[in-house]
Formats: structure tokens, sequence, C-alpha cells
């Protein structure tokens, strides 16, 4: 029995932390603020913390110089991410032409563009003020730009309050013809909870997968249809 209450605790405590929420505060005012919290965790992603100031360390005496690398200790390094990637495309472009490296790249967009819409359905919108006071060099540049951002934020704001689950919003655009420019408030706070993030991001991974390994299939079918070709000529 003792066995089955340590799983069982065990179980609870994981599907507690998947159900806890992942927060987020975003806030603009001068400066851009985002913020990320989980359970007791807290991670500011914006602005960025200035770093202490360091003082100037002794030089130390130069230590001796290293051998120079020989040839085939250059071989032996393994080539970065960039080069694979530009091998990669390479070889797309060789057997599949253009058409063939675009629609990697859909399906690659539809892979991030499903798992985003996704997410975005479970994520609890809690608070969203914006606040922009439109301004210009004279009343017809004002009046002018006023329009078209009330023509563009409204649907804007629409289309995302309406996708994710939201509890509270307010925009506000207001022209103020004595400022010489545009000015924007904003501050938002939502979650989302953590079952949601991982099993999308697990399912976009493997999708993922699967669309690589495919095309890995299609290249080596090119390469051997292509040395075939040129072993019978």
């Amino acid at each position: 029995m003792t066995g089955w209450y340590i799983a069982g605790g065990v179980l609870a405590f994981f599907l507690l932390v998947l159900l806890l929420p992942v927060r987020v505060h975003a806030a603009y005012q001068e400066e851009l603020f985002l913020k990320v919290s989980y359970a007791f965790f807290s991670f500011r992603l914006l602005p960025q913390k200035e770093e202490k100031e360091q003082f100037p360390v002794p030089k130390k005496e130069k230590a001796a110089k290293k051998p120079p690398k020989t040839a085939s200790q250059e071989k032996e390094k393994p080539p970065s991410q960039a080069k694979q990637l530009k091998k990669k495309a390479k070889e797309i472009l060789h057997y599949q032409g253009l058409s063939g490296l675009l629609e990697l790249l859909k399906d690659i967009g539809g892979i991030a563009a499903g798992a985003g819409k996704k997410l975005f359905s479970h994520f609890t919108l809690k608070k969203f003020d914006l606040l922009l006071t439109v301004g210009g060099e004279d009343a017809a540049e004002t009046a002018l730009s006023y329009g078209k951002l009330c023509g563009v934020l409204y649907p804007a704001v629409g289309s995302i309050v309406t996708a994710c689950k939201c509890r509270k919003y307010g925009v506000t655009v207001q022209p103020d013809f004595d400022a010489p420019e545009t000015q924007a408030e904003f501050e938002a706070r939502g979650q989302i909870r953590l079952v949601f993030v991982l099993a999308y991001s697990i399912q976009a991974l493997f999708r993922f997968i699967m669309r690589v390994v495919r095309l890995n299939r299609e290249l080596e079918a090119a390469k051997e249809k292509e040395h075939q070709e040129n072993h019978t000529r």
C-alpha cells in the first residue's frame, strides 16, 4: 500500500505542476517591460538588468602560445549549425528547386502558426489596457493619423480579444492637437496553463521532425536517382 501512496503522491505533484499557470505581464511606457512568472519563479525579460560595473583585472603574463592546429584537427571539427542549414538549403534547391524550398518553409510556417493558434485559444487575458494619444505637426496631420489608427487598431484588438479568453480590456484612442508626436501607454496581464504549452509544443516538434524525416527521404531518393542516371551514361 505504501508504494501506491507514493505513486499517487508523485502523480498528484506532477498534475499540480502541469495545471499551474504561466503568467505574462507586459507593459509599455517610454520603454517595454516584459516579465514571465511560474509558481514562485519570476523572470524579467525586458528591460534587461544593467550589468554591474566591472573593475579592470590586472593583466597576467601571456601564456605560451598553443601550436597551430593541423589539417586533420581542422577536419575533425564538426560544422556549425548555420553551415549545416546552408548545406541543406543548397541540397533542396539542387534536387527540388525553389518550389521545394518554398514548400518546406510553408509547411514549417503552418506548423508554427497552428501551434500558436491552439496555444492562444487557451490563453486567458486578464487585463488589456491601451491608451494612444495621437499627435502631429499640425491639426490636419493629427486628424489624418487619428482616422488611420482607429481604422487599423480597433479591428486588430478585436481579433486578439476574440481569439483568446479575455476577461477585461479597454482601448482608448484620442487626438491631441497640441502634441508634437504620438504617444502610447500599454499594459497586459495574462496566463496559460503549463500543460497546454507542453502539449502543443511537443505536438509541433513531432510534426516538424516528421517533416524533416520526409524531406531527408525525398533527398536520398533524388540523390539515388541522380547517381543511377550518371552511372548509366
